[in-house]
């Protein structure tokens, strides 16, 4: 009986074997499917963030917050303002005031994209002339505490935004005096 034994242990062995290898292959199946819809998916997530990035880019605004949250790209921003503010401080060369400038344009655009929606109210009726009443437009914030960030980030740097307008005001200047 000690043949049946080492051929019973031999087959349990390769039945073993052949269970760890079917298994071992489905599992490599299930990755291959899984990396199959990761591919998938993260071909699609790049198209939305070449898409958003493309969105940001006509708007006037950084591509580096594509896919921030908008507290992240809020923070990116603000830290964008405050660094080329402290740039300025330092030294008030073209380059730094124009950096400033950039940087302060694209945190108030971004402010006014998310954070403010138009609504247009129609009125009915006509007035004197009989003429169809112009519609009027209100403004709703729609993140109270945004708008208090950009409020203080504005006052924060006001003797910064203070040089700009003088700079402004003497380009105005100089350009009132080439066309005269």
């Amino acid at each position: 009986m000690p043949g049946i034994d080492t051929a019973t242990s031999s087959l349990s062995s390769q039945s073993l074997y052949f269970a760890a290898t079917q298994t071992a292959s489905h599992q490599a199946a299930k990755q291959a499917k899984q990396i199959e819809r990761n591919s998938k998916s993260s071909f699609s997530s790049s198209l939305k963030r070449i898409q958003e990035e493309a969105e940001l880019a006509s708007a006037g605004l950084p591509k580096e917050i594509a896919g921030m949250t908008e507290e992240e790209a809020i923070v990116f921003l603000k830290d964008a303002v405050d660094i080329a503010g402290d740039e300025l401080k330092l030294s008030q060369s073209p380059e730094n005031l124009e950096n400033y400038r950039k940087k302060i344009g694209q945190f108030m655009k971004y402010v006014v994209r998310n954070n403010f929606e138009v609504i247009e109210k129609r009125r009915f009726g006509r007035n004197r002339r009989g003429k169809q009443l112009a519609p009027y437009y209100q403004i709703q914030i729609i993140n109270q505490k945004l708008n208090n960030l950009a409020s203080d980030m504005l006052y924060n740097h006001s003797k910064n935004l203070s040089i700009l307008a003088r700079i402004d005001e003497i380009n105005g200047l100089i350009v009132d005096l080439l066309a005269a």
